[in-house]
């Protein structure tokens, strides 16, 4: 059974819902003292967007670290097979070229958030090595940025095609329909592609 809090939908009752479960972080009240009966399970439903908040907390509640919403998009990702997935369970690609538009489509994520995030640090720095001492972070993204801008060149107009469909899951099919090519043809572009990453 589902019992609603007093007045959900009142400004205050929502106010004070958001307050103590969004802001704060407090766990779902529990039903008052005399409204469980035996056999029966009863829950304070709070108000819409509250509700589904605390529900994603309360599902991920068992795990110490991330937040809800990093484990619930984690746990949708692994769900869903993409586009790039499917093709190798038919065949279509195999096992290396999956992996190699994996690893451009990590590739085109790490550059892409580098582009959009930008900081300075602005305390001074140690006896640990100025901005340009070797650091193995730096130099794998040095490495991927390369191989990427190569990989890039290399596929040259075919590029806003393939990209929708290892980076934006984007089905062949689809790309094939929307860049006015047959599926084979389609099919023939992204699999030499995907055998030219880091090979060019």
């Amino acid at each position: 059974m589902t019992m609603l809090a007093s007045n959900p939908h009142s400004p205050a009752e929502i106010e004070a819902q958001r307050v103590a479960h969004l802001v704060l972080g407090r766990p779902r009240p529990k039903p008052g003292r005399n409204r469980s009966r035996k056999g029966r399970v009863d829950v304070v439903r709070l108000a819409p967007g509250i509700e589904e908040a605390v529900q994603l907390r309360e599902r991920w509640s068992h795990k110490a670290h991330g937040t809800p919403e990093t484990h619930e998009n984690h746990a949708r990702m692994s769900r869903r097979e993409g586009s790039i997935a499917r093709l190798a369970s038919t065949g279509a690609i195999d096992a290396h070229q999956l992996a190699a538009a994996q690893e451009i489509a990590a590739a085109h994520e790490a550059i892409v958030a580098d582009v959009a995030v930008r900081t300075a640090k602005l305390e001074p720095r140690g006896t640990g090595g100025g901005p340009l001492s070797a650091s193995a972070a730096p130099v794998a993204a040095v490495i991927r940025e390369r191989a990427y801008g190569q990989w890039r060149e290399s596929i040259g107009a075919n590029g806003a095609m393939l990209l929708a469909m290892i980076v934006d899951d984007v089905p062949l099919t689809h790309a094939a329909r929307r860049w006015r090519m047959s599926n084979r043809r389609a099919r023939g572009i992204l699999v030499t592609a995907l055998d030219r990453w880091r090979r060019g």
